[in-house]
């Protein structure tokens, strides 16, 4: 089991294959900081090592991990597997015992996890806090501060317009498809791990599945295509892209698996009088460029990208 240091951080030994698809594993401690969002490994414990040799062999940034599992039944051979998956890759670690690796997975999905403040009860006249707390999310590389919604007023007492949130978190949703993916933000080199949904109401990316409120809201109707991504980010993998006439979203999977699941889903429940990129053919044949076509194509080859949210 990962055990907790004086300052209260998970840590423990684990063997890792540092260079993925080696196949040779070597031990390293691990340390995880979640103050500091940070999963540090180093060759020893940095406890028994002088300063000048107890500095990191790598970290991963915790808010990237879109994934920790068990990982025995794709690593049959390598005893007490799991897996890490962030920013596009994977690596695969061993656990000492069935025990270890639980507690390791458990503590990275804890910790990768974001949370919301709850609404707190005022115990002097036993009346609700109407006081709410913030959120903290990254738009266009600021970090800004996102008030949270508190209502006294009972369910159904006040008609919802279809902007604001059902009330029920991300996971919660009646969807055609969900989960977590990586997304590239406005600043194009930075990534961000999101929570999609899919649903009646469009395409949606949430900071967590815990989330109520949805950082942007894509309506089904402008978005004009969806397919997997051919060019433009060789260093990733299973990527897809949501076009419309404004911006392309790239989107990053686990796996091709989820990429062509994703893609299919999206396809099959798009309105069908979708803008066509296509030509149009006249009567004799010859091709005819439609207007809104035309209009959208040009739009898009600018790639057309803003900050907005990330």
């Amino acid at each position: 089991m990962p055990y907790k240091d004086k300052n209260g951080k998970f840590c423990g030994f684990l063997n890792a294959e540092e260079k993925e698809g080696s196949g040779k594993f070597l031990r390293r401690y691990f340390l995880l900081d979640e103050k500091k969002s940070r999963l540090y490994y180093y060759k020893d414990n940095p406890g028994n090592l002088h300063a000048d040799y107890s500095k990191t062999c790598g970290e991963i940034e915790i808010h990237f991990i879109s994934r920790v599992s068990d990982a025995r039944k794709l690593r049959p051979k390598v005893d007490n597997c799991f897996s890490i998956t962030y920013a596009g890759r994977t690596i695969y670690l061993e656990a000492e015992d069935g025990d270890d690796l639980e507690g390791w997975i458990k503590a990275l999905n804890d910790a990768s996890k974001i949370t919301v403040p709850v609404k707190h009860e005022d115990l002097g006249n036993g009346k609700k806090d109407s006081r709410a707390g913030f959120t903290a999310e990254i738009a266009g590389g600021v970090v800004c501060k996102i008030p949270m919604k508190v209502s006294d007023e009972e369910p159904g007492s006040s008609d919802e317009s279809p902007n604001e949130s059902s009330g029920l978190s991300a996971s919660a949703m009646q969807s055609y498809i969900s989960g977590y993916c990586v997304k590239q933000g406005g600043m194009r080199k930075n990534w961000k791990r999101r929570y999609f949904v899919f649903s009646e109401s469009g395409f949606q990316y949430y900071s967590s599945d815990r989330a109520k409120e949805p950082l942007r809201t894509l309506p089904k109707t402008d978005i004009i295509d969806v397919r997997r991504s051919s060019s433009g980010h060789s260093s990733r993998d299973n990527l897809f892209e949501v076009v419309t006439a404004k911006r392309t979203f790239y989107i990053q999977c686990d796996d091709p698996a989820d990429t062509d699941k994703w893609v299919n889903m999206m396809k099959q429940n798009l309105p069908t009088t979708q803008i066509s990129l296509t030509k149009l053919t006249g009567p004799n044949g010859e091709a005819i460029e439609d207007a809104e076509s035309t209009e959208a194509a040009n739009e898009l080859s600018g790639d057309g990208s803003d900050p907005g949210v990330s």
